[in-house]
C-alpha cells in the first residue's frame, strides 16, 4: 500500500516540477501548486457537478485529491459573467491558500492559460476541455487550448 502512496507523491512532484518549468519559474514549486489548485477549484466550482465527475475520471490520483479538497456540493454552479470575474476568483483562491500576490511578470490570464494547456497535454482530453469551455462565458473560452498535443502516459 505504501508503494502506491509513494507513486502518487512522485507523480505529483514530477507534474508540479514540469508545470513550474512551463510557467518559467522552476524554483517556485509552492506558488505553482497554489496556482494549480486555484485554477482547478475555480473551474470545479463553475461547472456542473456531472462535468466535474468527467474531469475527475481523467485525472491521476494526486490531482483527484487536489481537485476535491474542500469541495462543497452546490445544486447550481457559481456563475462568472466575465474573464475579470474568473481571474478574480482564481486570485481569491490563491489568497485563501496563502498566496497574496505572485511576483511573476505574467498576467493572471496567461498563468491560467499555461495551467490549462499543461492539463490538456498531460491529462484532460480535447473533448473534456471543450465541455468545460462551453460552460464558461465567451471571453474565458480563449484560455482553453483548442487542440492539445498529447503526452499522456
Amino acid at each position: 500500500m505504501a508503494n502506491y502512496f509513494e507513486k502518487f507523491a512522485q507523480e505529483g512532484n514530477e507534474y508540479i516540477n514540469q508545470l513550474a518549468a512551463d510557467l518559467g519559474h522552476p524554483e517556485e514549486k509552492g506558488q505553482t501548486y497554489i496556482l494549480l489548485r486555484a485554477v482547478l477549484h475555480t473551474i470545479r466550482d463553475r461547472i456542473a457537478i456531472s462535468e466535474s465527475f468527467h474531469v475527475l475520471s481523467q485525472l491521476p490520483m494526486f490531482l483527484k485529491a487536489l481537485y476535491t479538497e474542500h469541495w462543497q456540493y452546490r445544486e447550481q454552479p457559481l456563475q462568472f459573467e466575465s474573464l475579470e470575474e474568473f481571474k478574480d476568483a482564481v486570485k481569491q483562491e490563491q489568497a485563501r491558500h496563502g498566496e497574496q500576490q505572485f511576483n511573476w511578470s505574467q498576467s493572471t490570464e496567461d498563468l491560467i492559460a499555461v495551467v490549462l494547456t499543461s492539463l490538456s497535454m498531460h491529462y484532460l482530453t480535447e473533448g473534456q476541455l471543450q465541455h468545460i469551455a462551453t460552460q464558461m462565458p465567451a471571453d474565458i473560452k480563449p484560455l482553453f487550448p483548442a487542440a492539445p498535443e498529447r503526452h499522456r502516459g
